[in-house]
């Protein structure tokens, strides 16, 4: 597919830091788990398990933290390197002149997304590993949905960025957007504590979807209704993200 070259360009940009995003991603989690999971966790204290769904707090907030952070890398990918190519430095001006289409570069942007979203995702999973989190087989298949949880939010941002003429929103993405559904989508605490109008509003969020999924693959306790219903949310967020910002790509870039 054409989409393999966005790829394999992406790739030879990626080669020149590699050590450095290979480190972040065991230090980061390293850093989050043991921060928040030994330390908050050990305030809190294995006695309020039960407001945290019969596991500890590290295990809570390992699983949700996974999801959350695959969103905001992927998020991030969206933003500003695609802005630069279609505005600043007009890389895609430039793909365009060969046989590329539109879709391939969309859909190149997105399989790299996954790529750099999968190197974010299994580094964490081993940090969970190495401190006891997963109790099932199954959790390895939490890696996959986190890195679905970040293609949903890859898609919907550089259909947004598509849109845009400058980065200055990207404030106002970041600050009200990004930053609350990363606190109220259940990655601290069970949405189940929100107000009902806040829960509902997770509940049309593919971070809380992807956090519920995660968190009944690695604790082994999740109902097959439900883990339809989130996989099936994901999935159709995902698909109408993709046609949406195909959409946009194709009236950005060609005139």
């Amino acid at each position: 597919m054409n989409a393999t070259k966005v790829v394999h360009r992406n790739y030879l940009v990626f080669w020149r830091g590699w050590r450095s995003s290979a480190v972040f991603s065991f230090l980061n989690p390293l850093l989050f788990l043991g921060a928040m999971g030994f330390g908050i966790g050990t305030l809190l204290g294995r006695e309020n398990m039960a407001a945290f769904g019969g596991v500890g707090y590290l295990e809570f907030f390992s699983t949700g933290m996974l999801a959350a952070t695959c969103m905001q890398s992927a998020t991030f990918a969206a933003t500003y390197p695609i802005m630069a190519k279609i505005r600043w430095y007009r890389n895609y001006e430039a793909m365009l002149s060969t046989p590329l289409q539109v879709r391939d570069l969309f859909f190149g942007e997105l399989a790299w997304i996954s790529l750099t979203q999968a190197i974010v995702a299994i580094p964490f999973f081993l940090v969970m590993v190495a401190f006891g989190v997963p109790e099932t087989p199954l959790a390895i298949l939490a890696i996959p949905v986190a890195v679905l949880v970040g293609l949903n939010f890859g898609a919907a941002v550089m259909a947004y960025t598509a849109t845009l003429e400058s980065d200055t929103s990207y404030n106002w993405l970041f600050r009200f957007v990004i930053t609350p559904l990363f606190l109220f989508s259940g990655t601290f605490f069970p949405i189940d504590d929100l107000p009902r109008w806040a829960a509902s509003i997770a509940n049309a969020i593919p971070l809380y979807h992807g956090i519920e999924l995660i968190r009944g693959l690695t604790f082994g306790d999740l109902e097959p209704g439900a883990a339809a219903w989130h996989l099936a949310f994901l999935v159709v967020f995902f698909g109408v993200a993709t046609a949406v910002g195909i959409r946009n790509f194709h009236r950005r870039l060609i005139p």
